[in-house]
Formats: structure tokens, sequence, C-alpha cells
């Protein structure tokens, strides 16, 4: 493909490094990309409150496609363009099989999540998302997520089998509105991970680009982990970080050498991507 018109980068484990921090050799390479007339984006699972500090230290001005497609932040003025989220009701009837199941429940809504006292051993693993993190004694019985117009995720954290059981259960009665992950976390146990039917990082990218007026063809997406792998069969080109599971980077086009532990895999896509 020719010069990409979009780049579109994943935040942890590719655009952050395992610190937490840009490399400065990403940080230069992005400015150079914009200075070269690249569109720079950002594609993450993170709600709006843990991505704009980091498009703002970068200087981005293009729509953010946030909560793993689910919704399109402007990173200036921090207002929400577009959410596509769950249910209220749905919402609700996914967290009564998550706590019939003994898992920690949380509700993620465009910038806040909220969770149960259940889950206060995994408010840490669940901050990635956003600092943002709030909880109630019982959430089923709080009302600030019910009253929220945006709810874009539900989460449960819980052991696997339990985790499994769960996911069995909201597949059957629950698959026409939402779509399912399941996962292993850092915090220990599994996680069960809910996002509205059809969402997706592609998704999110799809509904940018349309505002846009660029073609799939001319965007350029780099990331390491299983939500990114719809972006990697959506976009013209795709790079998987070097500690990308192998799945992930076998759904790539383009295998990078650096990883997120040493830093510099967005440096090495844009050399790479602009030729």
């Amino acid at each position: 493909m020719s010069a990409p018109k979009l780049l579109a980068l994943d935040v942890d484990g590719t655009l952050l490094r395992s610190d937490g921090f840009v490399d400065p050799r990403d940080r230069a390479a992005i400015a150079r990309a914009r200075e070269a007339g690249v569109t720079v984006t950002l594609a993450t699972g993170r709600l709006v409150s843990g991505s704009l500090p980091i498009a703002r230290a970068l200087r981005l001005d293009t729509p953010l496609v946030c909560a793993d497609g689910a919704t399109l932040v402007d990173p200036v003025s921090g207002a929400l363009l577009e959410a596509r989220t769950i249910d209220v009701e749905v919402a609700e009837a996914i967290m009564l099989v998550l706590d019939a199941h003994g898992l920690s429940r949380f509700v993620f809504t465009h910038d806040v999540i909220h969770g149960d006292e259940l889950g206060r051993a995994h408010v840490q693993y669940v901050s990635a998302w956003t600092p943002d993190v709030q909880l109630h004694e019982r959430l089923s019985h709080d009302a600030p997520w019910r009253a929220d117009a945006a709810i874009t995720m539900a989460l449960g954290i819980g052991a696997e089998g339990d985790v499994a059981r769960a996911h069995a259960i909201v597949a059957r009665e629950h698959e026409a509105t939402v779509d399912l992950l399941t996962f292993g976390t850092r915090s220990g146990g599994h996680a069960l991970r809910l996002l509205r039917h059809g969402v997706d990082k592609a998704d999110g990218l799809s509904r940018l680009c349309a505002r846009l007026g660029i073609a799939r063809e001319d965007v350029v997406v780099v990331g390491d982990w299983l939500n990114d792998l719809s972006m990697f069969a959506w976009a013209g080109r795709s790079f998987a970080m070097g500690q990308a599971p192998p799945s992930v980077q076998q759904a790539a086009t383009d295998r990078l050498a650096a990883t997120s532990a040493e830093g510099g895999g967005v440096a090495e896509a844009i050399a790479r991507a602009l030729g």
C-alpha cells in the first residue's frame, strides 16, 4: 500500500511501555508521521478518562476510538461524539448471571467504572481502563450506573470454571445483544468481558473513517492483543508487537521486533509503513 492516511495505535502493550510511559522514540516517530500528513489516533480499550491524558500529551486532535470501539471521543474538548452502548435492562440481567456465579462485577460507562465490594481485589487491574473506579456495597442496588445512558462494557472476574459457566448462560440468553470475550487477568482468575453486539475496534475505526473520508485500505494499525484482532482484519496494514500472542501475530500483515518491555514498536511500525 502507499503511505497511510490514518495510523491507529493501541495503547497498553503497544504505545505504552511496560513501565506505563511512551518511549521517546515512539513519541518522536508519531510527530514525524503527523508532519508527513498522516492522521494519528488511538484505538484502545481504555475509557475516555483513561485515554485523554495520553492523547493530549501527544497533542492528538483526531477523534479517539475508546472502549474497544464503543465510543468516539474528541481529544481536545473531551466530548463524547458517539456511543454504541449496552441497554440498561440487558446489563441488569447480565449482572444477575455474574452474581449467581460468584463473579466480581464491573459496569463501564464512557468514563467511569462502577463495581461492588466483592471486586475490591481487582481494582488495580480494572484501573487500566480508567483511574476512575467507584465501588458500591452492592452494585445491583446502586443507581449511578443505571442512570448513565452510556454503558459501554460489563466485566465479571472470578475462577475459570465460574467464568466459563457464566459465559455459556450469557451467550445463550443474550447472543443477539452482546459479544463476549473470556481471558486470563493479571490480578488472578479469569474475566468475562461484554460489549454491545457488533462493537469492536474495527467498528469504531470504520465509523471514524466515515467521518474523515478515509478508506480502510489507507489505514495502518498497531496492536498486541486479542481485542486488536478485529482491526487487524479490517485495516489495510497491521503490525503486531513482538510480545503479542502467536494468534495475534499470525493475524497481522507485519510483525514487529520491538516489545512493550523495551518500547520502540510504534517507531518501528511507522518507519516501515512510511518507507
